[in-house]
């Protein structure tokens, strides 16, 4: 099957992806890669990473646990069956045959039961397994498995998937919830402890909005100043969508000034709104830690900061107990990260700065 052509507002990072390959064969068996959402995890693993590792001659599968986020198996199986059918030229008859049949029996039984059938998943990405050459594994989303305690067999048979064959696979995590990937990587008693070395995933840089701004002259025959646009891209924290989604709207629109742009863009497209619906939604003593994380004027758990939560909510005792179950509750919702040693971080920068806008 011929690869989908990428798009022309695609910015390549081969060297990135080149440089994540020698890592891997150097001797790591597997990496994790964190950014918030939006950042272009997905596109790098699909326009960079995979073309780039099928030219050193590995087969490659790429699986993303929000395709059914209720249904991690059944995510693997779909991508084990696009792998499959993009290197089928390459199968012997008898295999082909055998995939086919196999496949359809692992996707029935994860689609009555995913839970009860984690060996499904190592059953599937068995048949990836070439007698040469070696395989690819990328898997989107990762930390989606740290949500729920019914996937921890899952993740424990992965790992042994890929201890039992380090000689011949090699795997790229991406995760969007840092907080998540250390729970999955971190955890000591989390079956994936120290079973990928965490890298750093770069923002884009001036080369990436030269690119941008080149691509929207060659469209549209128009000029755009590069400094207003990486002023633009670095004011919403290096995301690599917003920016192409705003020069794709101005070249829509017909509009060709940045300012005039980005004013018609933010009313169309509102991140506050987003941010708002889930600010409403938090309990008030959680929105009341959240402030107290930006501004620390004091630790969490301190006898003051229970009386000041006591005193904004209009409650008479506010005991450690509540604090703790108010930041449980914000990192199950994915909103703090646990830094270590009473720190904590947002998630979201984005969000960060609306919680910010509100205190002021």
């Amino acid at each position: 099957m011929a690869m989908n052509r990428p798009s022309r507002w695609h910015f390549p990072r081969t060297d990135l992806a080149q440089a994540y390959l020698q890592q891997l064969e150097a001797g790591l068996n597997s990496i994790a890669i964190f950014a918030e959402r939006r950042k272009g995890k997905t596109e790098f693993l699909t326009e960079d990473l995979q073309p780039c590792a099928r030219a050193r001659g590995l087969r490659t599968a790429y699986i993303n646990f929000w395709e059914r986020k209720s249904d991690p198996v059944y995510c693997i199986t779909q991508g084990v069956r696009r792998a499959l059918e993009a290197d089928s030229p390459r199968l012997l008859r008898k295999w082909k045959k055998e995939f086919t049949i196999k496949l359809g029996v692992f996707q029935a039984k994860s689609t009555a039961s995913a839970e009860q059938h984690p060996e499904i998943a190592s059953e599937a990405l068995d048949l990836l397994i070439a007698p040469k050459g070696g395989l690819l594994l990328m898997f989107d989303e990762i930390q989606h498995l740290a949500t729920d305690p019914g996937y921890e067999e899952l993740i424990a048979t992965l790992r042994t998937f890929l201890d039992s064959n380090k000689k011949k696979v090699r795997a790229v995590f991406t995760g969007s919830s840092q907080d998540r990937l250390n729970k999955i990587f971190r955890n000591q008693r989390a079956a994936f402890y120290r079973g990928a070395s965490l890298v750093n995933f770069p923002d884009m840089g001036e080369d990436f909005i030269r690119f941008l701004v080149n691509n929207f002259t060659q469209l549209t025959t128009r000029n755009l100043p590069a400094e207003r646009a990486f002023e633009i891209f670095a004011a919403h924290h290096h995301s690599p969508f917003v920016i192409v989604d705003l020069l794709q709207t101005m070249m829509g629109e017909g509009i060709y000034d940045f300012d005039e742009g980005l004013s018609f863009y933010l009313q169309v497209n509102n991140p506050n709104e987003q941010w708002q619906e889930l600010w409403e939604s938090l309990k008030p003593v959680d929105q009341l830690v959240l402030k107290l994380v930006i501004l620390p004027s004091r630790p969490l758990y301190h006898i003051d900061t229970y009386q000041l939560i006591g005193d904004k909510l209009g409650i008479e005792r506010v005991s450690r107990g509540v604090v703790q179950s108010s930041v449980r509750r914000l990192r199950e919702q994915g909103i703090l990260n646990n830094e270590g040693r009473g720190q904590w971080t947002f998630e979201s920068m984005d969000f960060k700065r609306f919680v910010s806008s509100d205190s002021d």
